[in-house]
């Protein structure tokens, strides 16, 4: 059985229990108060109505009460209704949240031993315990830790932020609840400022009415670095380093930062044709300007406290004479960090010229004067001041640098050879596109090695190869911090790689990034062996990256291409053929897994999934994208921003230090049986000239999908209507709105009833219980098997579909009942046991998320009727809208 950690675990307790009946009765008072007695009836009928569903789920017709309930209303109360319903699903989740936090607290404060094997300090217990490791490893891999954990603004986040703010008030008058339960004169005024919180809810506006612009994305990921993650990390860094005090008698070393974030906010242009050039450049200010105000916050506090006058000679040679040399000696770094985000402030608002050379340009001019301070005062019997503030700040700077995060840059390859093309015909008049691979290679690689430049912006006549090269010439004056890697979406290619390389050459780009492929697509992946190895033949190469290469892996568009299994497979195959190339070529990689936040977009918990790794995959190195709502749920709210960051480290060391077994043949030879009867049954159901496609945009609300001002990004690719061009987001989304979750499980059946015949049961028992990868793809297929709910797929056939698409509705059901049954038949039952445990919280979430599937079906239908006025269409626009953001608060992501 695999390990769980927290962001999974919903086991509902009691006081659980007693925050969801708190929060709901408060909220029913404030619906009685705003919108009157009627109303409050309407909701508390329909709530009692979807109860009763669930304690009597084999009646015939389920949903036949509540839909006549809701069928009659009115547009107003149908949006006010899913308004309603939707405040209560993001409601239990403020309470599973408080709640995980209260676990966590039991432990640090109690210090009770879980058991679970999922704190940090109980991971690095057991490898201490493990006479075949010894401590000395144990220490090294942990003091060269190198997580990257990649911010991405796809848009899957629903909630506005200012309802997220709002929400994070209502999480801490539920922490001073606990705090004050004997203060009933506190609790009575907590008891009012609550009911005060959600008045203000219940009278906002929940819908993003507007599209987020690039840069306002930007923001948003910066505020979740400045609301929970600045003051988490020197948290986090404290208690990796007491692990080794504890256990060891020493720390880890000066410098060590195990966690690096990264962004895409403002750099992915990945079919975003919002993110510009100037975009970027704005991106990478905006996050100093960020940057610099806290740090000048910071150190303006640590000036006040540091008024003592017993300091180091190096101090007092550079401060002179003074009573307050600490307070001297750090003002000018204050002073030129409050320069930093004046100017640059003044610049992007008041487009005022900017001086570079006055900015705060390496993160050694925070370093080096903190570090003479620190030296100073352990050197004068402070060791304790030393210790505290200070090396907070130290290690903030380590780990945000000068921007807070590194800005990735993403960009399709295509639109590389495009450039390259229209500079080939120029200087050459030949076609570019016409050349073979081995063409292009030598080309390429020619251009690389040659001192002479062949780009000038004269020479560019096309718009959009214009705007591919500015973005280049925004890459050449920033600071070498700033920048993370560059990322090929779509690599087909070797020369993908390789056109990048030779753009950032032309650019005169000094320090290069890194430059990154993406390997989407099943034949991507299954290619990638083949296009690594014919660069890593190239010695020039091998030298021009000084023998290290990161590679990204994209969940995503394979799984839309392949179906879940098979991609998951060949996501796995793909490590494991470019480590042993690597390997022969004595280059160092790091895998950057592209994982969603959905089952369906490679979403799990983190420690089954990099334990799901093949061996040495990991090797004390990683980089994760975090997406959408996954960034808030994990990072919005301190206490579990440490945790998390905690489950990162303590993955990645279990890891590298516990590396999973070698699979065995039989093993790998029937998951690869299994890969392609899954994919060739998940393309079969997917058929363009299938009724499946029809069903798909008639039954599931992926049109309205594309209105949600959720995201700068467009839902397609390009302007083509097909599932090809549709993103994996909406792909995914649309599937949860109907709770099919097809995604995660379509072609699977097939497979799982290939593998359970009589010959191959036992080996498909052992690889449940004895490969983590298998264990782990079918722990992720039990969850998704969880949430489920066939019924609820009918209702929507019930109001949308003709007689051709129910029997669509109809097979897809009978694959997924026939699946849910071989589950059972693979799974050992102890191991169902325990999975059973972990999904109850679903159970409890169906009474508010049935009322939003069932209100979203009905207003869908009424959308296609023509006889309907402005205001009535608006109502009805908006109860769509919100109930998606229940639907999607309910099953805890959306795409």
């Amino acid at each position: 059985m695999i390990k769980r950690d927290l962001y999974y675990e919903r086991i509902p307790t009691k006081s659980l229990r007693e925050d969801v009946r708190y929060l709901g009765d408060v909220l029913g008072r404030v619906i009685k108060k705003q919108e009157g007695q009627s109303f409050f009836k309407l909701v508390e009928d329909t709530r009692l109505l979807s109860k009763a569903n669930l304690a009597n789920k084999h009646v015939k017709d389920p949903f036949k009460n509540i839909l006549n309930k809701i069928k009659n209303l009115n547009p107003e109360n149908t949006f006010k209704l899913a308004r309603a319903f939707n405040h209560f699903m993001n409601f239990i989740n403020l309470s599973e949240t408080t709640d995980a936090s209260r676990k966590l607290d039991e432990y640090e404060n109690n210090k009770k031993n879980s058991n679970k094997n999922i704190f940090i300090e109980e991971i690095f217990e057991k490898l201490f315990k493990d006479k075949k490791i010894t401590n000395k490893k144990i220490y090294d891999v942990a003091k060269k830790l190198n997580i990257g954990i990649v911010l991405t603004a796809h848009p899957t986040e629903v909630k506005r932020r200012t309802l997220i703010q709002k929400y994070n008030k209502i999480i801490k008058i539920l922490e001073q609840r606990d705090l004050y339960k004997k203060n009933l004169s506190k609790l009575k005024t907590l008891d009012k400022d609550l009911y005060n919180e959600i008045t203000i809810i219940w009278n906002t506006d929940e819908l993003k009415r507007s599209k987020p612009t690039p840069s306002e994305e930007a923001r948003w990921g910066l505020a979740v670095i400045e609301d929970s993650l600045w003051d988490s990390i020197p948290k986090v860094y404290r208690r990796l380093n007491n692990i080794f005090l504890k256990n060891m008698g020493k720390s880890l070393p000066r410098n060590f930062n195990p966690i690096e974030f990264g962004s895409w906010m403002g750099g992915d242009r990945d079919g975003n044709p919002n993110v510009t050039a100037k975009v970027t450049s704005e991106a990478l200010l905006l996050s100093r300007w960020e940057a610099a105000k806290l740090y000048e916050k910071q150190l303006t506090n640590l000036i006040r406290s540091l008024s003592m006058k017993k300091c180091s000679t190096q101090i007092l040679n550079i401060t002179g004479k003074t009573f307050e040399p600490y307070r001297v000696f750090l003002r000018p770094l204050r002073d030129k960090l409050r320069a930093t985000h004046i100017l640059i402030k003044e610049h992007l608002v008041n487009k005022e010229p900017l001086d570079h050379k006055k900015l705060l340009s390496n993160t050694g001019e925070i370093l080096t004067p903190l570090r003479v301070v620190r030296d100073s005062l352990i050197q004068n019997q402070s060791e304790n001041i030393a210790e505290g503030d200070l090396l907070d700040l130290i290690r903030r700077a380590r780990c945000f640098g000068i921007n807070l995060a590194k800005l990735d840059i993403r960009q399709e390859s295509s639109r590389h050879t495009k450039l390259i093309s229209e500079i080939v015909k120029k200087k050459y008049n030949k076609d570019y596109f016409l050349w073979n691979e081995s063409e292009k290679l030598a080309f390429l690689s020619s251009r690389i090695k040659s001192k002479k430049n062949l780009i000038k912006n004269s020479l560019l006549k096309n718009k959009e190869n214009k705007e591919v090269w500015s973005t280049f010439n925004v890459l050449v004056d920033q600071p070498k911090e700033c920048l993370g890697a560059y990322v090929i979406s779509m690599t087909s290619a070797a020369s993908d790689i390789l056109s990048v390389a030779y753009l950032q050459k032309e650019a005169k780009i000094v320090n290069k990034l890194r430059v990154v492929p993406l390997f989407e697509t099943l034949d991507d992946l299954r290619n990638a062996k083949s296009i690594m190895n014919s660069l890593f033949s190239l010695p020039w190469y091998r030298k021009s990256i000084n023998y290290k290469q990161e590679i990204m892996i994209g969940y995503s568009d394979s799984s839309k291409d392949a179906g879940k299994l098979s991609a998951s497979w060949h996501q796995y195959k793909l490590q494991d053929e470019i480590l042993k190339l690597a390997k022969k070529y004595k280059i160092d990689i790091t895998f950057f897994h592209g994982r969603g936040g959905s089952a369906g977009r490679g979403g799990g918990p983190i420690q089954a999934t990099l334990k799901s790794q093949p061996a040495n995959s990991v090797n004390g190195k990683i980089r994760i994208t975090d997406q959408g709502e996954v960034i808030q749920q994990k990072y919005g709210y301190e206490p579990l921003a440490k945790y998390n960051l905690c489950s990162y480290i303590g993955a990645v060391v279990q890891a590298t230090l516990n590396p999973p077994p070698e699979p065995k043949i039989k093993w790998k030879q029937l998951i690869e049986k299994m890969s392609e009867i899954s994919m060739k049954s998940y393309r079969s159901n997917i058929n363009e000239k299938s009724d499946f496609i029809r069903y798909f945009r008639t039954v599931t609300p992926h049109k309205a999908l594309g209105k949600l001002s959720i995201g700068s990004r467009p839902s397609k690719r390009k302007n083509v209507d097909n599932i090809q061009s549709l993103r994996a987001i909406p792909w995914v989304f649309a599937w949860t709105q109907i709770r099919l979750f097809l995604p995660a499980w379509l072609g699977t059946t097939e497979a799982l009833n290939y593998a359970s015949s009589k010959v191959f049961k036992k080996i498909l028992v052992d690889m449940e219980k004895n490969w983590p990868f298998f264990n782990s793809t079918m722990d992720i297929l039990d969850m998704v098997i969880s949430k489920v709910d066939p019924e609820i797929s009918k209702v929507y056939e019930n109001q949308l579909a003709d007689k051709k698409l129910k029997i669509v509705g109809k097979k897809l059901r009978s694959q997924f009942e026939t699946l849910k049954r071989l589950n059972k038949v693979i799974t050992p039952f102890q191991i169902r046991k325990q999975r059973k445990v972990f999904r109850t919280s679903v159970i409890i979430r169906n009474i508010y998320s049935e009322v939003l599937h069932i209100t979203q079906s009905i207003v869908m239908k009424k959308l296609t009727l023509k006889k309907l006025n402005k205001n009535k269409k608006q109502h009805l626009a908006d109860a769509l809208m919100t109930s998606i953001a229940g639907i999607s608060a309910a099953m805890k992501n959306t795409g």
